[in-house]
């Protein structure tokens, strides 16, 4: 029983909760009752949710199954949040498959959190946690998901460890002259001891001595680290490509806690992954026990790469997956028989070993093939010797993901002697053609001048840190604060161990230094600072200079005091980047000086963006503070936007590239006002702001709409290109909502505003207003058209009143010319392009006073196809039946294209044996396995909204024709000739018919002859080759170039001539009769009519009937005149008639025989074969077997000696055969059985003798007495069954001490003495009695010794006693069983031995089972050698045998294992 627990949660007041344990790992059950109601259960899990890890905007989800009675309720959550928001939270259910999904579209990075699963029901409640991680786009490995919580609790000390040595390309530093590259070490901890040379030689390292001191501390640094997560880590196995195609790399690790996360990144760069098998993400990390198991599929050149494994912060396991090109690639090889061929081929970076593949199967060094590979590992061979034809085929050479292949083309010797193998050639054929050893000799030097460069700098570098660490001694005595100081302007940082003298003043980075004062980048190599980097402080962090003294980014920075970025490389200031500060964050000055953007500042204090390249600033960005947000200047010095900068106070746009505010789009509790665009104008305020939202001034000094500003206090639109102020929108305000002046000074509709004040018309779908009591209106406006490029388009509208209106193209008027024409007929106004170009697509705007309508016109092409594609296409395709068809047809790649194929006029479908695949610039259409109904039309369509093009083939499927269309008809007949006439096929398969083919049989005859071919133009055939009177059928085929139709055959024979049937023969007589037969004969007829008569058709009618039944087909004559009928029913009576058969036919049948009468003749009964003598063991079954014959059905009684038998003898008689069975046998059962069969004819009687016996007790005690010289008379007590069996003997068995061999000296006794003869003195001799009956030998009786040794008189000791020697020892094992590895269905023998007094029982164990008694394996034990014999060893033979031996005094056991090959 589980222990019980009360628990609080989930339950009512008052109310108990029981702990129960689910049977799904990780699922916390809680019962309100103890014992609940029958019938009743409370809610569990049968599929939890996986935990799931995914890229940020992917589409996430959970899915559970949930069982209880009553049916639960199922509730999500989140620890760090809600999830009522129906947008980003779905939940649903499945009632088909009972599973209930909860869904997050779009997830984001703050959506990652803990997750709970709730079912409930009025029984308990069972609860489920399962963790999202959400992957964000661009997230680097210096980035991990839990800093912004750490950032939270000023955890800076744990960010910053999380920085990898290891950083993205695009993040990587300007790396110093001999600087090593971090991936070195990472690859180092990770490497085994043999690869570190490699590796160094890889990397430039020669000092190895330093190398495996400084490797040594970091290991232990790395070690102490990874000791916080997990334990046990071992089995580390670099990434390698598998045979299917993927890559993978493994380790094994045991988590310290369960729940820690697991990150994979690639060069720096975190990358998402599964967990699931099938999945079709590209990552996939598996857990198998202790191992994990990260695999790669789908492998591309890019995939190449620096992969790591982290757990939580700290790095578990780096591996470097390189890609190798094939310089020289193998080359297709032409070889004779018995000739060696050779490929080979040139890799770009030394490889130890190509996988080779011969027709699809890996190949490896042996008999066959040899693999090569050079000193420098560049060139490969593959050898394949003594070539045949069979070898013949496609050979390939891979290196990763990256393959060549070629033909191996074998050709027969033609000079061998015929039947014979030919004669081994010593030469080898093919190879590259090229000179492989300079191609690696150049590659080889190109390595090496790689590796020694490397070396150099590496060199340099050491030297100049030595110089310079010399040089700093008094400068750090000096300054002993270096790096720490809060009121220093700069700080000198030495990275490792290498510093570098500046003409400047500068400082080095000031890297992930933790202070409480100020901390700013260092000097870099050309003088420059370095990042600030992600410096967490409590003062300032700014960037420092760069190369050309611009001062660098100041990065991420993490400060409760101002972070402002660096100047670039011309003196502009880098980007503050995503600082999140208390303070102000500002952007610095890019290239020309201008401040970079200030980014997504977070701040409380003031966000400002930075001047761009022409001293504009850059956009403030989405800044949240709690100060001011404004935008910078752009490049003519406008000021960027504000972006959706949230702030407690004033966000307005800055000016754009003409001066122009950027519009403020931010939410503010202060003012937001839009910018002035390029004429001046304001952008769009746009904002929503609890004080005033106006908008700013367009192009023509006009301000731009307040947009949809939800204010509290005036919302007012601002002017328009004539001055006129905009529409205030859909503002809704708690004061007055009025439009602005338009164009010709009139106010802009009130809108749609909804006010506690004045509202006005309000404006319509197409922007025009609504009547406001008789005003101009527009009765139709303008709407969104397509046109086709080079025709015209018309755009109308129609006004309610005759009034002035103009037109304008994105926000350009428009004028008539150009190839526009704009017209007005009384209140329509129409604007018409007389030829569409793709510049007149756009947003044309018709303005009347007040009112405006607009519309998109959209220019485009109807889809088209090249001629040269459309001729290629439209040839019909022709293929034959069963053969695959294929359309391609090229064309342009359009938006918006809809590809169709139809066959018919009816649309294919992707699916079955149809095959669309549809590419940007060409589509494809395959038909699989063509049949004959599949000829017909092919149709291509492709549409867009401008239009449809269509292009028609023909698909031709050839097959061979159907049959001729008859019945044949026959021509004419006679004794010589039959013309017959058919008519020809109704479907020719597509190619026309040729000719036709006429066969012809002969009745009677299973054998078709042809007769010879017409052509296609006749289709009747005369057959002159025919006798009088015989029967022909014909059968005609239709062949064209495919082949032959099916044929054609006639619905009857026909005669040649006139039939002509031969008289009858005498009338049948019977021979005799049995109850399965019945014997005919009969005589010719007297009259054949000239016609030779074949043989004779008998037929039969029963007694009572009227139908005759033939006995042979008229195709099967009887040849004889007499007949055996078989076919016939014991006890009925027949009559028979019989017909003459010539080449016409059967003729008349003769007068019916007499009756008949299927029955045996009367017999006396008489007895077949028995055997008169049975012998059977006691307690066995007797079963006496007697057949006979009689007629009619004898009577049949058994007597056991001449007495009745007793009731539980059976007897079963059957017809022919009678059977006496005695279940159990008893001794008492032995008699002479007899058996009686008595019918009307007769009597018959025979005797069985039954023997009911066993195997004899052996004879009592030998007695031996000689009583004349050279003569031993030995006698022995009778067996116990001597009395009971009357055929019971003795026999006898000698052994003397010279022969040493026991012999039968005396057979078939019935006597109980025996004189033994040669008796020799000085020879030891021993006697045996056996006795013995029908069922074989007792045990021998042993007699005394007799001899040498029988009157030998005892040899005093004289008192002194003799030492006595004991042999006893407990089991040992000599010789132990040894390793076997037999292939499967081969025999083995398994061996060992043994030794112990006394002998020690043996007993064979696989895997622990004993297998003594097991008849699949033959076990022998002599002397001590103990052998295991099997047969054939199958695969359940596999596993591990132990042979143990054990006596009184001990036991000993040794052991093997079996393995068993395919």
């Amino acid at each position: 029983m589980f222990k019980r627990t009360k628990v609080t949660d989930g339950t009512a007041t008052g109310q108990v909760g029981f702990r129960k344990k689910s049977k799904v790992p990780g699922v916390m059950i809680t019962q309100y009752i103890e014992k609940l109601p029958e019938g009743k259960s409370h809610p569990d899990f049968t599929r939890k949710p996986i935990a799931l890890t995914i890229q940020e905007g992917k589409f996430a989800f959970f899915k559970a199954i949930v069982t209880g009675d009553p049916k639960p309720t199922v509730v999500w959550s989140r620890n760090n949040g809600d999830v009522s928001d129906p947008a980003r939270y779905q939940s649903k259910y499945d009632p088909n498959s009972n599973e209930h999904t909860f869904e997050m579209p779009h997830v984001k990075p703050d959506q990652a959190d803990t997750y709970k699963c709730f079912a409930k029901n009025e029984y308990g409640q069972a609860m489920v946690t399962v963790v999202l991680n959400v992957i964000e786009v661009g997230f680097k490995m210096t980035k991990a998901p839990q800093q912004q919580a750490e950032v939270a609790n000023c955890n800076f000390k744990k960010v910053l460890k999380r920085r990898s040595k290891v950083v993205p390309k695009a993040e990587e530093p300007e790396k110093k002259e001999g600087e090593i590259d971090p991936k070195f070490w990472e690859l180092l901890m990770s490497a085994d001891k043999k690869d570190y040379e490699r590796i160094c030689a890889e990397f430039g390292v020669t000092d190895f001595r330093w190398m495996l001191k400084k490797l040594n501390e970091m290991k232990r640094e790395r070690e102490e680290e990874q000791a916080e997560f997990v334990k046990n880590l071992s089995d580390l196995k670099p990434i390698h490509i598998n045979a299917d195609g993927t890559a993978s790399f493994e380790l094994e690790f045991d988590l310290l806690d369960p729940s820690s996360s697991i990150y994979l990144y690639k060069d720096g760069e975190m990358i998402p992954y599964t967990k699931e098998l099938g999945d079709k993400m590209k990552h996939c990390l598996r857990k198998v026990g202790r191992k994990y198991i990260f695999s790669m599929r789908d492998l591309m050149p890019e995939d190449a790469g620096f992969y790591q494994l982290d757990v939580e912060d700290v790095n578990m396991f780096s591996t470097d997956f390189k890609m190798v090109d094939f310089l020289v690639k193998i080359q297709e090889v032409k070889a004779m028989e018995r000739e060696d061929a050779v490929f080979e081929c040139v890799i770009s970076a030394p490889l130890s070993k190509l996988m080779w593949f011969g027709k699809n199967m890996p190949l490896e060094q042996g008999d066959k093939y040899d693999i090569e590979v050079s000193e420098d590992k560049l060139i490969h061979r593959l050898v394949v010797k003594d070539c045949m034809v069979v070898d013949k085929g496609i050979y390939a050479a891979c290196a990763g993901i990256k393959s060549c292949n070629a033909w191996l083309v074998v050709e027969a010797d033609k000079g061998a002697p015929k039947g014979k193998k030919s004669a081994r050639k010593t030469t080898r054929a093919g190879g590259s053609g090229t000179d492989l050893q300079k191609v690696a000799q150049e590659q080889q030097q190109k390595l090496d001048k790689e590796r020694e460069e490397r070396k150099e700098k590496i060199k340099a570098a050491r030297e100049a840190a030595a110089e310079a660490a010399a040089a700093e001694e008094p400068e750090k005595t000096a300054d002993s604060g270096a790096g720490k100081d809060k009121g220093a302007a700069v700080e000198v940082e030495r990275i490792d161990k290498t510093s570098v003298a500046a003409t400047t003043t500068v400082a080095g980075d000031s890297g992930s230094g933790h202070s409480a004062g100020k901390a700013s980048g260092g000097a870099k190599q050309d003088g420059s600072h370095a990042d600030a980097g992600g410096g967490h402080s409590a003062g300032k962090a700014s960037g420092g200079a760069r190369k050309d003294g611009s001062i660098a980014d100041a990065g991420g920075g993490h400060s409760a005091g101002k972070a402002s970025g660096g100047a670039k490389q011309d003196g502009s200031h880098a980007d503050a980047g995503g600082g999140h500060s208390a303070g102000k964050a500002s952007g610095g000055a890019k290239q020309d000086g201008s401040p970079a953007d200030a980014g997504g500042g977070h701040s409380a204090g003031k966000a400002s963006g930075g001047a761009k390249q022409d001293g504009s600033h850059a956009d403030a960005g989405g800044g949240h503070s709690a100060g001011k947000a404004s935008g910078g200047a752009k490049q003519d010095g406008s000021h960027a936007d504000a972006g959706g900068g949230h702030s407690a106070g004033k966000a307005s746009g800055g000016a754009k590239q003409d001066g122009s505010h950027a519009d403020a789009g931010g939410h503010s509790a202060g003012k937001a006002s839009g910018g002035a665009k390029q004429d001046g104008s304001h952008a769009d305020a746009g904002g929503h702001s609890a004080g005033k939202a106006s908008g700013g001034a367009k192009q023509d000094g006009s301000h731009a709409d307040a947009g949809g500003g939800h204010s509290a206090g005036k919302a007012s639109g601002g002017a328009k290109q004539d001055g006129s102020p905009a529409d205030a929108g859909g503002g809704h305000s708690a004061e007055e909502a009025s439009g602005g002046s338009r164009q010709d000074g009139s106010l802009a509709d009130a809108g749609g505003g909804h006010s506690a004040g004045k509202a006005s018309g309000g404006a319509k779908q197409d922007g025009s207003l609504a009547d406001a009591g008789g005003e101009p209106g527009i009765t139709s406006g303008l709407s969104d058209i397509l046109a086709t490029r080079g025709q015209p388009a018309e755009l109308t509208v129609k006004m309610n009143t005759d009034c002035d209106g103009a037109w304008f193209k994105d926000g350009e008027p428009l004028k008539s010319g150009g190839g526009i024409s704009i017209t007005k007929d009384a209140n329509i106004h129409k604007l018409t392009i007389h030829s569409c170009r793709d510049t007149d697509s756009g947003l044309l705007r018709f303005v009347s006073g007040d009112l405006s309508t607009e519309g998109r016109i959209t220019v485009g092409d109807v889809p088209e196809f090249d001629e040269d594609d459309l001729h290629k296409f439209s040839k019909p395709v022709i293929v034959r039946v069963g053969q695959n068809a294929a359309f391609k047809m090229p064309f342009q790649p359009q938006e918006s294209l809809t590809v169709s194929w139809f066959k018919d006029g009816t649309e294919l479908k992707d699916g079955g044996g149809v095959k669309i695949v549809r590419e940007p610039n060409h589509s494809r259409l395959l038909l699989r396995d063509c049949l004959r109904s599949d000829t017909g039309e092919i149709k291509i369509q492709l549409k867009n909204p401008f239009g449809a093009v269509e292009a028609t083939s023909q698909l031709i499927v050839l097959d061979r024709p159907g049959p001729p269309e008859g019945p044949v008809e026959t021509v004419e007949t006679t004794s010589s000739v039959i013309e017959i006439k058919w008519n020809p096929p109704k479907d020719d398969g597509g190619s026309a018919v040729t000719n036709y083919i006429i066969e012809r049989q002969e009745r009677g005859h299973s054998l078709w002859t042809k007769l010879g071919d017409v052509s296609a133009e006749k289709t009747s055939f005369r057959d002159r080759n025919v006798t009088h009177g015989k029967k022909y059928s014909y059968r005609i085929y239709a062949e064209n170039p495919q082949g032959l139709s099916d044929s054609l055959e006639t619905a009857d024979s026909i005669m040649a001539g006139i039939m002509i049937l031969s008289g009858p023969p005498g009338k049948p007589k019977v021979v005799s009769t049995s109850k399965t037969c019945i014997n005919l004969t009969w005589t010719p007829p007297e009259d054949d009519k000239g016609v030779p008569i074949i043989g004779y058709q008998v037929e039969k009618r029963k007694k009572d009937t009227n139908q005759w039944l033939a006995l042979n087909a008229i195709n099967e004559p009887i040849e004889d005149v007499n007949y055996a009928v078989k076919d016939v029913t014991e006890g009925a009576e027949y009559e028979f008639r019989v017909s003459a058969i010539n080449e016409s036919g059967a003729g008349d049948a003769s007068p019916p025989s007499a009756m008949a009468c299927a029955k045996n003749p009367n017999m006396r009964p008489c007895f077949k074969d028995p055997e008169d003598f049975l012998v059977v063991r006691a307690g066995n079954s007797v079963r006496v077997k007697i057949s006979y014959e009689a007629e009619p059905p004898p009577h049949i009684t058994w007597l056991k000696d001449d007495e009745p038998i007793a009731p539980w003898i059976n007897v079963i008689n059957t017809e022919g055969m009678s059977q006496l069975v005695i279940p159990s046998s008893k001794r008492s059962d032995s008699a002479i059985y007899t058996i009686k069969a008595k019918n009307s004819v007769g009597e018959a009687f025979f005797d069985v003798e039954v023997r009911v016996t066993d195997e004899p007790k052996c004879p009592g005690p030998v007695e031996l007495e000689q009583t004349v010289y050279g003569k031993v008379a030995v006698s022995w007590v009778p067996s116990p069954d001597q009395e009971l069996d009357d055929r019971l003997y003795y026999v006898v068995s000698q052994h003397d001490s010279n022969t040493r061999m026991w012999k039968t000296v005396a057979d078939r006794l019935f006597a109980n003495t025996y004189t033994a003869h040669n008796i020799l003195p000085g020879i030891e001799y021993h006697f045996r009695v056996y006795a013995k009956n029908d069922m074989g030998l007792s045990d021998p009786s042993q007699s005394p010794t007799w001899g040498a040794n029988s009157n030998r008189v005892p040899i005093s000791s004289n008192g002194v006693s003799s030492m006595e020697i004991s042999f006893e020892r407990p089991p040992s094992i000599l010789v132990p069983l040894k390793v076997h590895t037999p292939p499967k269905g081969y025999q083995l023998y398994m061996t060992c031995a043994v030794r112990g007094c006394p002998t020690p029982n043996v007993s064979w164990y696989l895997n622990n089972t004993c297998i003594n008694s097991d008849k699949n394996y033959y076990i022998t034990n002599s002397c001590g050698v103990c052998s295991m014999y099997i047969l054939r060893v199958r695969e359940n033979d596999g596993g591990e045998y132990r042979v143990v031996a054990v006596n009184s005094l001990g036991k000993a056991e040794c052991s093997t294992k079996l393995t068993v090959r395919d």
